[in-house]
């Protein structure tokens, strides 16, 4: 394969690019990756205006007579060609945007290229790029751990609980439970899982210290599973900064964790791997037909970027004993969702409908204006048949009965909508 420098006005777009269904001319190619990627391609476009093209990825082309067809780059090249004419975006929705891009752009006029021969033979490496791992030949992303510790400077409390879960993977690497939970506190806790590790109450309840960089701990792995499992679990569930940003706050929540037996405190602290947790993780119980107390509704969804009102009823909600008050339950329901789905539709100027199903519609096609999302399906079946939007039931014994409805359905759009705001 040649490594060659082209000019831009060479490069032709791939009219079967896989983003999209094949198209006829390269105006169509334009138009097409405009309507899928929308937004995005102003974000890219502004990036190629302020940084350039980025070295470390070549665009993969194949000749086309005098010309070349860009094979793997196609988005950078559309982005390139309306940096430079901008009236390839007009009457679009981005037109606006990439003109104002566009007067102080420094565009690239030559790219940097590997030819191949042929599309057969550009075929692997784009299998590699796109499609997954591929056992570790294709592009292997960072993990959770990878991008915060490329992310945080030493010293800050990410940092801290970076090198805290580090040391407590070590400990336990055949431990599936705790495996889990630490990504999941990684991706959206880490600073709250920081700013607890940092506190002289939690490190001498399980023993931790510091010393050249590195945890030791007084407590063998064994000992300290309970008490990190019931940590990090919280951290990954519903325990946020607000509720361990004070003193007096961190000594109340540590009440309530399983503290470790003082006549198992060794004297000399060691890192978690150099003893090994030789307790077994806890084996998944067989189920057996009876009655299990459903999950509150919004137990994993996270509405804090919602306004105070709504967070205050959320708070009182989750402290309600639904099996005791499910009529309150099922009000605050209904209070919840048409207050997270009211603050969503003004944070976005849309139209204000007196009806919540039409609001909620409305949502979703705001969410997903493709109506294609396999993750929003469920909602949109919900919405069209006319089920109710109380997630929950009485069963003929008096008690809650959890059912799958649009609500659950919506709970999961808003988690969605809400961080992608």
């Amino acid at each position: 394969m040649q490594h060659q420098t082209i000019p831009v006005g060479q490069f032709l777009l791939d009219v079967q690019n896989p983003r999209h269904e094949p198209v006829d001319s390269q105006r169509d190619a334009i138009v097409v990756l405009i309507g899928t990627e929308r937004q995005k391609l102003v974000v890219l476009a502004n990036d190629i205006a302020e940084y350039g093209l980025s070295p470390i990825d070549r665009m993969l082309v194949i000749r086309n007579g005098r010309n070349f067809t860009v094979v793997e780059g196609n988005r950078r090249l559309a982005a390139v060609k309306i940096l430079a004419n901008p009236d390839l975006a007009e009457d679009t929705v981005i037109e606006s945007a990439i003109r104002r891009v566009a007067r102080d752009a420094d565009v690239p006029t030559e790219v940097d290229c590997a030819v191949a021969p042929s599309r057969d033979n550009a075929e692997h490496w784009m299998v590699l790029r796109h499609a997954g791992e591929a056992e570790g030949a294709g592009v292997v992303r960072w993990n959770a751990f990878a991008t915060n510790r490329f992310s945080h400077k030493p010293g800050t409390q990410a940092a801290r609980a970076i090198r805290f879960l580090e040391a407590v993977a070590a400990g336990f690497p055949d431990n599936e439970v705790i495996s889990e939970l630490s990504a999941r506190v990684a991706e959206k806790r880490l600073t709250t899982l920081g700013r607890l590790v940092g506190d002289p109450n939690f490190r001498d309840r399980i023993g931790l210290m510091e010393e050249d960089g590195e945890m030791l701990f007084h407590f063998p792995a064994s000992v300290l599973q309970d008490s990190l499992e019931h940590v990090l679990g919280d951290l990954a569930a519903d325990v946020t900064v607000s509720r361990l940003k004070s003193k007096a706050q961190r000594e109340e929540y540590l009440e309530g964790t399983p503290e470790p037996p003082q006549k198992a405190r060794t004297g000399d602290a060691k890192p978690l791997s150099e003893a090994p947790s030789d307790k077994p993780s806890k084996p998944a119980k067989k189920s057996k037909p009876k009655k299990t107390r459903p999950h509150r509704p919004f137990h994993d969804v996270d509405l804090n970027d919602l306004g105070a009102k709504t967070q205050a009823i959320l708070r009182e909600f989750r402290r309600l004993d639904v099996d005791k008050m499910p009529h309150t339950a099922a009000i605050l329901v209904r209070a919840i969702l048409e207050l997270a789905v009211d603050e969503f539709i003004r944070s976005k100027g849309m139209r204000y409908d007196q009806k919540f199903k039409k609001r909620v519609a409305a949502c979703l096609q705001k969410v997903d204006p493709t109506n294609k999302d396999a993750r929003f399906q469920a909602l949109r079946t919900g919405l069209q048949d006319g089920t109710s939007p109380t997630p929950w039931r009485r069963s003929t014994r008096s008690s809650i009965t959890r059912t799958t409805t649009p609500t659950e359905r919506l709970s999961g759009a808003l988690r969605t909508t809400w961080r992608s705001s």
